[in-house]
Order: C-alpha cells, then sequence, then structure tokens
C-alpha cells in the first residue's frame, strides 16, 4: 500500500517510443547515410552528362544550361529556406552551389581532370560529414524546436497534426520518476489552450499512451501557451497508505496533506475560507476518502474544531472520528439546535473580530476555526423545517467571515437533493459517479472544459477524486487523485482511525468561548425512554390511551386556521397563490386547497381566479409590514365560513332566520359561556414553554405518544398558559423542526407523535440557568 512506482512516467514516456525508437536504430545510423548517397548519385550523373554532352559542339550548349540550372537552384535554395536560421539557410545554400558548380564542371571535362576527382573527393566528404555533423547535433539538442533528443517534444511531434494540433510544440521542463513536464508553445492567432485541452484524448492516442495519461492545462499568463503532464494512470490504482499527520499542533491555514495526485505530487489543500461538497456514488470512496482524510488532517490542528451531523448513517462513517469532533450529532433533533446554535454564534463572532480589528479570520487571532461537516446533507435538508433550512442557508453565507467553513457530502448534487443556493457556493471534490450526467452536479465549470470522467473509473477504484478548489494548481485542478486508505479491512481502517482521534482528542484542545458554548460530550446521543416521576403531570383518568378530539368541527376549526396561516405565508412570500404551488408545497388534497384558497380570497388576501386559469393574484405585497399581523390573525382566528360549511349537519334544523332578521345578541349566561377560563395574564414564555414539556413527558411515560392539537388535556394547558391556539401552533411547529415530535397530514388534520424529549431537557436546563 505504498506508493506505486513501478511504471514511473518517464519510463511511461520512453516505453511509449519503443516503436519508433526501434524503427530509428536503423534511423540513428540511417540519417547519416542521405549526404553519402546523394554524392555517390551525383559523381554517377556527372559520369553520364560527361558521356553524353561532353563532346563539342554539344558541351557548348550543356555548359549553359548547367550554369543557369545551378543559379536556378541556388536562388530557390535560399528562398525557401528563409524560415531557417541564418546558419541553416547559408549552409543548404551553399552545399546546393557547390553541388550544381561541380556537376557542371564535371559535365565539361569529365573524371580526367585531377582537380575534379579531388574536389569530389575532399570537397563532397566534407559536405556529406557536415550534413552528418548537423544532424547528430539536432537529434542531441534540439535544433530549431523539432524535438530532437526531448522525448516528450519528439512524441508530441509525431502526434500533433492528428490531433489536430499542427504548428504547435512541445519542450519538457521537468522530468521524474513519475511525471514529464512540458510547456506547450500553440499557434499564434490560430489555437488556445482550450483547444489543446479537448485534443488531449487524440493526443494520447498519437502518442501512443494509456487514456488519462496526458493533461492539459492553460497558462495564466499566455493565451498562446498551456502546460502538459504526462504521467502514468496505474500509479494510484493501488491503495496508498496514510502516512501520518501533515503538520500536527500547527495551525489549519497550512495546508492539509490528503491524497497522491496521479503524478506522484502530495494533494496539499488549503481549506480556509471557503465551502466544499463531496459528491460520489455508493462505494466510490467518498466517506472515506473524503471525510476521514479531511478531517482526519483537521482534528491534528491546534485552532480548528469540527462539529459533525449525519442522521442518515448514525456512526457507521464517523463514529471513529468521535474523540476527535468538538461535537457530533446524529439525530434530527441534535442536528437542528446545532444548526440554530452556530446559526445564534456567527454574528456574535463576526462582531467579535471586528471589536479586536479583524476583517477576516486570520490565524492566531483568537478564534478556534470552525468546520461544519454534513454527511448525506440530502436527508438533513429534507426532515428539517424550512425555518431550519434558511438557517442553514445563512450560516453558508456568513461562516468563511466568521472564522469557519461546511464540508457538505452526498451523492447527488441536483437541486431535488439539496438547493441550488448551496451547491453554488461549494468547491468541488468529486468521488466515482455511475451516470455521465452526474459530472455537471460534481465538478466545476473548468473541469468540464477538461473533459474530465469520474464517471468512467472502475468500482475496484474507490477513494479516487477530482478537486478543485481555492489554491489548487492550474496543472492538477483536472488531474485524478488518491486520497489515502486507512487499512486493508474495514475493520483495520476503523481501529486506525479510531486510535487517530484518541492521540488527537478534542477535549484537549484550547478553544475560544464560542467553541466552548457549542461543543458537546462525544457520548451517543441520548433518546428519553423514561420521564422522572416527580416531573410528570398528573393526568386525567384514561389519558393513558391516545385521546381522541372533543369535537370534530373544532378540531377542523383549529388545523385549518394553522394551514391557512400556513397558505397565507406561502402566497405572500413567493407572490404566486395556486391550487398546484399549496398542493406541492403543504402536501394536501386537492380539494383542501381549493376551501383555502376560498378562505383567503374572502380574508382580502388573495383576489379571484383569473379568466382560465386557476391562478389568483396575490393582494398583498410580500414586503408589506401588514403581512405578519395578517397571518398571525389567521392563525388565531381561521375562517368560520369554513368552519361552518365543513359541519355534516345542521346544528338547529329548527332554526331559521331572513337576511332581513334582526340579530339577537346572546343572553348574560350565553356570554358568561364564552368566556374561556384561564389567567388574565400570560405566563412568561419560558414558563409557558416548561409547562407544555411537563405534559409532553407525563404522555410519553404514560405511553400516550399521538395527539392533535385540540386534544383536551392540551387545550386545557395552553389555556393556562394563558396563550391562544396559534401560540399552541407555533411551539408544536418549534418541536417538529427539532425532532422532539413528527407529524402526519392526512388531509386539513395533523397528529403529532413523542419522538425525542432529549431537547426539552436541554431547553429546561437553559431556562434554570437564566432564571
Amino acid at each position: 500500500m505504498a506508493r506505486n512506482s513501478k511504471t514511473p512516467s518517464l519510463q511511461l514516456v520512453q516505453e511509449a517510443t519503443m516503436d519508433r525508437l526501434a524503427a530509428s536504430a536503423v534511423s540513428k545510423v540511417g540519417v547519416l547515410v542521405p549526404p553519402w548517397a546523394v554524392l555517390g548519385v551525383e559523381a554517377a550523373a556527372g559520369a553520364i552528362s560527361h558521356g553524353m554532352w561532353g563532346q563539342a559542339p554539344a558541351v557548348t550548349w550543356a555548359a549553359v544550361g548547367c550554369t543557369l540550372g545551378s543559379t536556378v537552384l541556388t536562388a530557390l535554395t535560399w528562398a525557401v529556406t528563409h524560415q531557417r536560421r541564418l546558419i541553416g539557410r547559408l549552409h543548404a545554400t551553399l552545399t546546393t552551389a557547390a553541388a550544381s558548380a561541380w556537376f557542371t564542371t564535371v559535365t565539361i571535362t569529365g573524371f580526367d581532370v585531377p582537380a575534379v576527382t579531388g574536389s569530389l573527393f575532399f570537397g563532397g566528404a566534407t559536405l556529406a560529414l557536415s550534413w552528418n555533423i548537423r544532424t547528430v547535433i539536432r537529434n542531441a539538442g534540439g535544433e530549431e524546436g523539432e524535438g530532437g533528443g526531448d522525448a516528450l517534444a519528439s512524441l508530441f511531434n509525431r502526434a500533433k497534426e492528428q490531433a489536430g494540433l499542427k504548428g504547435a510544440r512541445v519542450r519538457a521542463i521537468e522530468v521524474t520518476d513519475h511525471k514529464v513536464k512540458g510547456q506547450m508553445q500553440l499557434p499564434p492567432g490560430e489555437k488556445t489552450a482550450d483547444d489543446a485541452i479537448k485534443a488531449t484524448d487524440r493526443i494520447e492516442s498519437g502518442m501512443q499512451l494509456p487514456p488519462g495519461s496526458v493533461i492539459v492545462a492553460r497558462d495564466d499568463d499566455r493565451a498562446d501557451r498551456a502546460h502538459i503532464t504526462v504521467s502514468d494512470p496505474r500509479a494510484i490504482r493501488q491503495p496508498i497508505a496514510w502516512p501520518g499527520p501533515s503538520h500536527p499542533g500547527a495551525s489549519v491555514d497550512k495546508p492539509l496533506r490528503i491524497g497522491i495526485y496521479q503524478d506522484g505530487d502530495d494533494v496539499q489543500y488549503r481549506f480556509v475560507g471557503h465551502h466544499l461538497q463531496i459528491m460520489g456514488r455508493t462505494g466510490s470512496g467518498k466517506s472515506i476518502g473524503g471525510a476521514w482524510n479531511i478531517i482526519g488532517e483537521v482534528i491534528t490542528r491546534a485552532d480548528a474544531a469540527v462539529f459533525s451531523i449525519d442522521i442518515s448513517k448514525d456512526d457507521q462513517t464517523m463514529g471513529p472520528l468521535r474523540e476527535g469532533l468538538h461535537r457530533f450529532e446524529t439525530t434530527k433533533a441534535g442536528a437542528v439546535e446545532l444548526i440554530r446554535a452556530m446559526h445564534e454564534a456567527i454574528p456574535q463572532r463576526t462582531k467579535w473580530l471586528a471589536d479586536h480589528g479583524y476583517s477576516d479570520w486570520e490565524p492566531g487571532c483568537g478564534l478556534t476555526y470552525w468546520y461544519l461537516h454534513i454527511e448525506e446533507i440530502a436527508k438533513l435538508v429534507n426532515e428539517i423545517g424550512g425555518q431550519d433550512e434558511e438557517r442553514l442557508g445563512e450560516i453558508l453565507k456568513e461562516m468563511r467571515s466568521a472564522g469557519g467553513s461546511v464540508i457538505l457530502s452526498l451523492q447527488r448534487a441536483d437541486y431535488t437533493q439539496m438547493p441550488t443556493l448551496f451547491r453554488s457556493q461549494m468547491a468541488k471534490m468529486c468521488f466515482g459517479l455511475s451516470d455521465p450526467d452526474d459530472v455537471k452536479y460534481g465538478v466545476s465549470a473548468r473541469q468540464r472544459k477538461a473533459d474530465v470522467a469520474p464517471h468512467e473509473w472502475e468500482d475496484h477504484y474507490p477513494g479516487m477524486a477530482l478537486l478543485d478548489a481555492r489554491g489548487i494548481r492550474t496543472t492538477h485542478y483536472a488531474m485524478p487523485l488518491r486520497t489515502f486508505s486507512w487499512g486493508r479491512t474495514s475493520a483495520e481502517a476503523r481501529a486506525a482511525m479510531a486510535a487517530h482521534a484518541a492521540a488527537h482528542p478534542a477535549a484537549g484542545k484550547q478553544v475560544d468561548p464560542f467553541t466552548a458554548a457549542l461543543a458537546r460530550p462525544t457520548a451517543p446521543a441520548r433518546t428519553a425512554t423514561a420521564v422522572e416521576a416527580g416531573g410528570a403531570l398528573s393526568l386525567p383518568p384514561g389519558a393513558a390511551q391516545e385521546s381522541a378530539p372533543r369535537d370534530e368541527q373544532e378540531e377542523f376549526a383549529a388545523d385549518f386556521a394553522e394551514l391557512l396561516a400556513d397558505a397565507a405565508e406561502l402566497v405572500i412570500a413567493t407572490q404566486h397563490a395556486s391550487p398546484s404551488m399549496l398542493q406541492r408545497k403543504l402536501r394536501i388534497a386537492w380539494q383542501d386547497c381549493l376551501r383555502l384558497l376560498e378562505a383567503l380570497q374572502r380574508k382580502g388576501v388573495v383576489g379571484p381566479p383569473e379568466p382560465g386559469s386557476d391562478n389568483r393574484p396575490v393582494l398583498i405585497a410580500a414586503d408589506d409590514r401588514a403581512a405578519p399581523a395578517v397571518i398571525e390573525h389567521l392563525r388565531e382566528d381561521g375562517d368560520v365560513v369554513t368552519e361552518t360549511l365543513a359541519r355534516s349537519d345542521d346544528p338547529d334544523p329548527g332554526l331559521t332566520a331572513g337576511p332581513d332578521d334582526a340579530v339577537q345578541q346572546p343572553t348574560e349566561q350565553e356570554a358568561d359561556a364564552l368566556k374561556a377560563p384561564g389567567p388574565a395574564v400570560k405566563m412568561h414564555p419560558a414558563e409557558a414553554r416548561q409547562l407544555i414539556h411537563a405534559w409532553l413527558r407525563s404522555r410519553h411515560h404514560h405511553g400516550a405518544l399521538t395527539f392533535t392539537a385540540t386534544d383536551d388535556d392540551l387545550t386545557n394547558v395552553r389555556r393556562q398558559t394563558g396563550n391562544g391556539r396559534g401560540w399552541i401552533y407555533k411551539v408544536l411547529t418549534d418541536l417538529t423542526d427539532r425532532g422532539v415530535l413528527t407529524v402526519n397530514a392526512a388531509g386539513a388534520t395533523r397528529t403529532y407523535t413523542i419522538t425525542d424529549l432529549s431537547p426539552l431537557d436541554r431547553d429546561d436546563h437553559a431556562g434554570e440557568r437564566a432564571a
């Protein structure tokens, strides 16, 4: 499980050229033969020319023709070599002039003249040797940018035309055991780095390298240049053992070492000042490779604290890291409490930084850097209420300024799994995917331009990933990496991580007061199973069974009032009113949506339906200051017309009245009966909530877990607090958001079930401390 350097990249490039080098085994000598062959051909041609035209009177015309031909060939050679360097141009032109002059002479005199034979032997041999020397130097040093002895350049030169990059040149600038790095010069005005990036697969094909061997990236200084790196993709197909923490005890501002790139470089990731999305299919290694390697490094840093949430897999992923975490929540109630506490603390942290002269978090500023890690964010977003989702969105927007980052992990980051607002603020770490359509959700824009293909990684390479974030080098954002392995088996890996977390416990760190206030013991979250007898309210006889509503019409009226307020809040906020929108948001029947819109029309919130449509105009603006009061009024009073129409029977068929009949006022006895019992003054909010909490504990203790908002006993408790019907709905909604209760909506009726009482203990303790 050590780094695999068995097939280094230089060897890869050399192996790719073996066929060509084998073919050039002859060419290493063969390239020296042409000048000598030309010398022999010219001697034979001179002898033939002299034999045919060397005697008078033909020799005169032959001499004139040869002279003219020599002049034309010499001028043409000078003209066509204009792109060569001067020495190359002169060498070619003088060679042509000398060869044509000797041919003219031998045509006239033949080989009987010693000077002619000597010039062929000595002069011809000198010219041939000069061309041999030039060839050797070009192959060794690369004359005129043609590659020469540069293996990468030679390889590229033979592939560039097939790749559509004619005119481009490459030269190697760095060669190590794991990579060959070069600079690509593109034809100015004809090609750009993006053209080379798109041609990467054709470059690999032309070079006869394995897929994924070539990475091309932009040069930030020149549009006509690009970086090219050749490495062996097989080097990271085997697990790589975790080498230990890179900077234990240092600041989290120093880069984290979380894996190895394909070219053998360490992944140095400075994870400060931005958020990270980790995405990958099941089995891709995103939890171990992403969460373990990143958080395993973070917990070794002196000025960092990690708060983790996983309501999907409980201890399965983050359990071994418990001792290194400052807080770990596995229940909805605990997750909501952490989100609310963090949301409340962020403005206090930013104010603290401003008061101490800091615009942003810096190492040594006095604040502990926060990491909020949420595993399987899709399930959390689906479980929590809309207000807590908004709080989480505000944490994402504000946490960087307060000294913190968020890590969100999930399998597919589309809008159905995570709000688009969340995804837009994330750097990207993408593990293996199962569908090419998922790539656009897991990688960055520039990675998409580079045609990265994490969906093509096979299942037996878990831990391979792509990373694009602040500080990642231009040459590496599209290069695959392999995160570290913590063991050969799952049990071995979990034991290694648990030992690592125990060696860097959260309890051993000195943190700021904000962090200390959020930190919790790392024991498993407690779920209440019983209530102390002394803290329980005595229930009336028969309360141990599931209580039934005292009156169906009253229950409908109460539940409808709550739905009506929710509907009003939705249509005012979105400025859109239609049955389909309400059905989608409130998850109620179509007929109930129509009832709500009719009631909202009677209350002046919406207008009548538009012609040919179910949409209704919204009559109250979203920024209208009166809107909250309207919503609360609906929550308290509901809609009497709907309540009356919903009754199945006429309460008194014998009682009738016409439009002109006078309205009879209630008698004194009737007025007294209408007065609801209860205290004249409302309880303190904390005391009122504690009374509700005590009622819930009592029901839980007696096994009566399910109830409605109009339950007789709950109504009596609510009246004791001095609050109205709308208040109890607020309390129940808050308890539902925090996971204390779950709600089941069937039409306009909601049934609540007690699930987890542990958050109530923390609330009551906080109230006692405040008192």
